[in-house]
């Protein structure tokens, strides 16, 4: 700095900045009283509305209007799309006649006045009888976007023209879309009963299937003479096959997406109580000393696991009192199943 002045070389206040952080400061000083006196307003105001809550009431419901006007500008126009296509076919044709017969109306008032409403063949469409009729087939092909132009709108009757046709268009796809929906909702119930009734139809055919394995096994099994280890492979095999119909008519009383007819019902709880009797015995006679495969016990603790749950009282619904004891039975049997081995 010595050298600088020696030099001749200019010197700077600090004065003026320091002038400046002062005022600074000052400002700063000055802002804080305010904003605590802004706050402690607020509080004091939030106090007496504690204090008071009448006053409180008062304040909810001058902000109720507000709240309703704001819900009401965040209805969306694909609200009112959604809310016209869940209308019904019959709710739909009904509108869009009436919006036809409206519209009508309308042009036959406008014809009224000389500057709006209809003419034809470069005629004025007087508001009388045959005029009623020329509005109101005016605006049925208005609707339709058919539009031969033998009558024509003029003035303000153009804009409800258009109006009207896109009402018309939107109202007329809603109804052919609802048609078509309902006949593919047909086509789908139809495609899911015939599914239904295919898949009963497995379940009674490997229900036999089952049935017939276990007796032939068990043939081979009261010869005495028969490989213990293809004995055992055959029912192993059956066993799985069994739990896996098994698992299918538990669903079916518990989870029944489509009820059967309850003598096709009654078919598949004998045959699987059949079935159940006779993999008993055929477990009683199956030969001794040869450890059985952690496989064969899963599948034998959930046979015995899925028909303990299939009685009269266990299900959920209410069957035939035919059917109930074909499960109590199927459910007696479940306790001669040995939960593995």
């Amino acid at each position: 700095m010595a050298e600088w002045t020696e030099r001749g070389e200019k010197l700077e206040s600090g004065e003026p900045a320091r002038s400046s952080s002062r005022g600074r400061r000052g400002r700063a000083a000055r802002l804080i009283p305010s904003i605590t006196s802004e706050s402690g307003a607020e509080s004091g105001a939030t106090r007496r509305l504690r204090a008071d809550p009448a006053a409180a009431a008062v304040s909810t419901r001058s902000a109720a209007p507000a709240a309703r006007r704001a819900a009401a500008r965040s209805i969306r126009p694909i609200d009112a799309l959604v809310a016209l296509s869940n209308l019904s076919a019959r709710a739909l044709l009904i509108s869009w006649f009436g919006m036809i017969l409206g519209f009508g109306v309308v042009f036959w008032v406008a014809c009224a006045i000389q500057s709006d409403g209809l003419t034809a063949a470069g005629r004025h469409v007087d508001p009388d009888g045959s005029g009623f009729l020329a509005a109101l087939y005016f605006s049925f092909v208005t609707a339709t976007s058919v539009g031969y132009g033998d009558v024509v709108p003029i003035g303000f009757a153009r804009v409800l023209a258009i109006a009207e046709a896109a009402a018309g268009l939107l109202l007329f796809g809603c109804l052919i879309s609802k048609l078509i929906s309902s006949r593919q909702e047909q086509l789908i119930e139809e495609i899911h009963r015939t599914t239904f009734e295919e898949r009963l139809g497995r379940v009674r055919t490997n229900l036999h299937l089952v049935l017939s394995e276990i007796q032939a096994t068990a043939g081979m099994c009261a010869e005495g003479g028969a490989d213990s280890e293809r004995i055992h492979t055959r029912v192993e095999s059956t066993v799985m096959v069994f739990s896996g119909e098994l698992r299918t008519i538990h669903d079916l009383l518990y989870r029944p997406q489509q009820l059967p007819d309850e003598a096709v019902l009654e078919t598949i709880l004998a045959s699987l109580a059949a079935a159940m009797r006779e993999l008993s015995d055929l477990l009683e006679c199956m030969p001794r000393g040869r450890p059985q495969s952690s496989t064969m016990d899963a599948n034998l603790e959930a046979i015995s696991r899925l028909a303990s749950e299939i009685c009269g009282e266990c299900v959920p619904r209410t069957y035939a009192p035919a059917l109930q004891r074909w499960m109590d039975r199927i459910q007696a049997l479940a306790r001669s199943i040995p939960a593995g081995a």
